[in-house]
């Protein structure tokens, strides 16, 4: 026991000695790193520059990071065109005209590390609007790793960051993904994570159909529901399904979702995929935003969002975004009430670094979906037909309350160079009281029916910190873009089930919900606790302008203790194993974009066989090969990916004994095609 403790602790001092020295670092950095007074001064400064010949709104991203200057220019400006090659030591200014190079556009150098750009068609009047009313231009800024501005066209996102931890195209990205904008969500009024996620490929959210209390997740065929769902990057894991999430997707700004194993990254999770909920940033331009609904089965719900400057600058900027809710639903006595508030704030210290502050607070309350017998629902039933909004419950007894809090922040320092550091922290708590009494099967008269009381309530307190640096820089021909990092997570657990049957109703009556019953006894009663710690590190290697190699590896190393509370006995469990990925990717200049990858995985397999040893951590592997297509100057995205995905060490349930055993494989092979366009209006 002394030395698994001391395992467990010789881990977090790793993780508190790398964050310490990194931070360090980005301090002296900072202090010795003022910036220059005059804009002279910034034209001489002199940054080794990597960046490949690319369409010219990602190459002028690439810019930004490796320089650390702002841009401000129109989408129209730099719409369809092709950037041209920049690579050595050279003034940021030099480096912008030689990216520019061939295009009939310019750049202006208004303030220090800003510059302007026109292209020679622009009016004077647009170019004045440029520099005189910033708010309505496109600002691009020092890099901010999980949106940058949310720059979407439409329904179709430019980038993402899930995939890779970078912010590349989407285009450049070896893996089946798909990013669900915000604008998007506003045309389809999604008002349930669920609903977000119904017309993506490869992806099931609604497995039993509807489902107010929390949202299923099966990616490829495998269920991702408790260790499948992200926010901003940091895992929100639900171990033993000891309570759910169901995201607000008012608060989202979008939604990425990465289809296949991702283990590379992000260490142990479901080989199927992961959902990113990337929530909303404060924003320096104003925003405010009220909106009142009122619909089906008595809901009425309010909602705001609003953002802006704190100051007259851009040093101090908020967004907070709000939802009130009291409604029913399709079912009788089962409510959706949901209260929600998520304020942010940004603190821009200076061009080198910033700070972001997230918080939010979600109470709901909520019932369960009903199930009704085959017979009469699904099949003819003598008696009749059971009417869909018929609750089989228990008045007053069934309830599904949760309340979820979080707080977290995102630390971003440009280091010298073409080097970024960003630090990732969140804080999460999460209780959940559920008691839900169900229908069960008929009786032989096929109107009495049987039904059972099940209680869940779990606690879940948890922190996840994630610590990357990434930066640029070329090799001869070959320009890299490399990301590492050190990541840790700690999750503790405490859940309590119970169960009893419930007396019989007849459910052709509207009226009968059964006799009152006693609390249901407790048959499980467990304290969970989860530790994880990763090191990974991720190369992007672009060559001869059109080939791109993509390797990553990562190394977890994992501890499991659960405490059963009944029995008194502890089991504990330590696991660790390296992960990886390779992919290659050809970029045609016609917009096609076919590559190949292959990427491994593992999960840890908490629990034991029928001979009291724990089982082993699954693993697996999965080939995907894919096609992406994106018309150059166009707002849209066509992809095609073909995959072949394997699980090894597999869980089930014996149907003899139900007992988990380990069973050899399961495999999921597929085809999926997704496409996404946004007309101009």
């Amino acid at each position: 026991m002394n030395t698994m403790c001391d395992r467990k602790w010789g881990l977090v001092r790793v993780v508190v000695c790398v964050v310490v020295a990194v931070t360090i670092q980005c301090s002296r950095a900072w202090a010795q790193d003022s910036p220059p007074s005059a804009t002279s001064m910034e034209q001489l400064e002199e940054v080794t520059f990597a960046i490949p010949a690319q369409g010219l709104r990602s190459a002028l991203t690439v810019f930004v990071e490796q320089s650390g200057w702002r841009l401000r220019y129109n989408d129209e400006t730099v719409e369809g065109r092709q950037g041209h090659g920049v690579a050595g030591a050279m003034s940021p200014e030099a480096a912008l005209k030689e990216l520019l190079a061939g295009t009939d556009i310019g750049a202006r150098i208004e303030e220090p590390r800003t510059a302007v750009l026109t292209s020679e068609s622009t009016s004077p009047s647009q170019a004045t609007s440029l520099t005189t009313d910033a708010e309505k231009s496109q600002p691009v800024k020092v890099p901010e790793i999980m949106v940058k501005d949310v720059k979407e066209r439409g329904y179709v996102a430019e980038s993402q960051t899930t995939a890779t931890k970078s912010d590349i195209p989407l285009i450049e990205t070896p893996q089946s993904i798909t990013v669900i904008t915000r604008k998007r969500m506003e045309a389809q009024e999604v008002n349930t994570m669920a609903g977000a996620l119904r017309y993506t490929a490869g992806v099931q959210a609604e497995t039993f159909g509807y489902e107010p209390r929390f949202t299923w997740l099966r990616f490829r065929g495998f269920d991702a529901t408790t260790d499948g769902l992200f926010k901003d990057g940091l895992q929100l894991r639900n171990p033993g399904f000891a309570l759910g999430y169901n995201l607000e997707p008012y608060g989202a700004e979008q939604v990425d979702i990465l289809r296949g194993p991702s283990s590379f990254l992000y260490g142990q999770g479901s080989p199927g995929g992961l959902l990113n909920y990337i929530s909303k940033r404060p924003t320096t331009t104003s925003l405010r935003e009220l909106q009142f609904l009122v619909g089906n089965f008595g809901r009425y719900e309010g909602r705001m969002d609003l953002g802006g400057r704190l100051t007259d600058s851009d040093t101090f900027s908020y967004r907070l975004t709000g939802l009130f809710r009291e409604s029913g639903t399709q079912f009788d006595h089962v409510p959706n009430d949901r209260v929600y508030i998520a304020p942010a704030l940004t603190w821009r210290i200076n061009s080198d670094t910033q700070i972001t502050f997230f918080a939010n607070y979600q109470k709901d309350t909520l019932g369960s979906s009903q199930g009704y017998p085959a017979d009469g629902s699904l099949r003819f039933n003598r008696n009749g037909h059971i009417v869909g909004h018929r609750f089989t419950g228990q008045p007053g007894v069934d309830r599904y309350d949760r309340v979820e809090s979080s707080f977290g922040y995102e630390f971003q320092h440009q280091l010298p160079g073409s080097w970024s550091f960003l630090q990732k922290f969140r804080y999460n708590q999460t209780r959940v009281d559920d008691l839900t009494v169900y229908s069960n099967s008929f009786d032989s008269d096929l109107r009495t029916v049987q039904r059972g009381a099940f209680g869940s309530f779990g606690s879940l307190t948890s922190f996840a910190l994630d610590n990357q640096i990434q930066g640029a820089f070329a090799t001869g021909p070959l320009h890299h873009r490399v990301v590492g990092g050190l990541d840790f997570q700690r999750i503790g657990v405490h859940s309590r089930q119970t169960f009893s049957a419930a007396s019989p109703i007849d459910i052709f009556n509207p009226h009968d919900f059964g006799a009152s019953f006693l609390a249901p006894p407790t048959f499980l009663d467990q304290q969970t606790t989860q530790f994880q710690t990763g090191l990974y590190v991720q190369d992007q290697i672009k060559f001869m302008d059109h080939w791109l190699l993509t390797v990553g590896g990562r190394h977890d190393w994992t501890s499991n203790k659960i405490r059963n509370n009944l029995t008194g006995l502890t089991s504990e469990q330590d696991d660790q194993k390296a992960t990886g990925r390779a992919a290659l990717t050809y970029l045609f200049d016609s917009g096609f974009a076919p590559y190949a990858s292959w990427s491994t995985f593992f999960l840890p397999s908490i629990g034991m066989n029928a001979s009291g040893q724990p089982f082993t951590p699954e693993t697996g592997r999965q080939y995907e090969f894919g096609l992406k297509y994106q018309p150059p100057g166009t707002r849209s995205l066509f992809t095609v990916a073909l995959f072949d995905l394997t699980r090894e060490n597999f869980v089930q349930f014996d149907p003899g004994t139900f007992l988990p055993v380990q069973r050899g494989k399961a495999r999921s092979r597929g085809l999926e095609l997704e496409g996404l366009m946004s007309f101009k209006s």
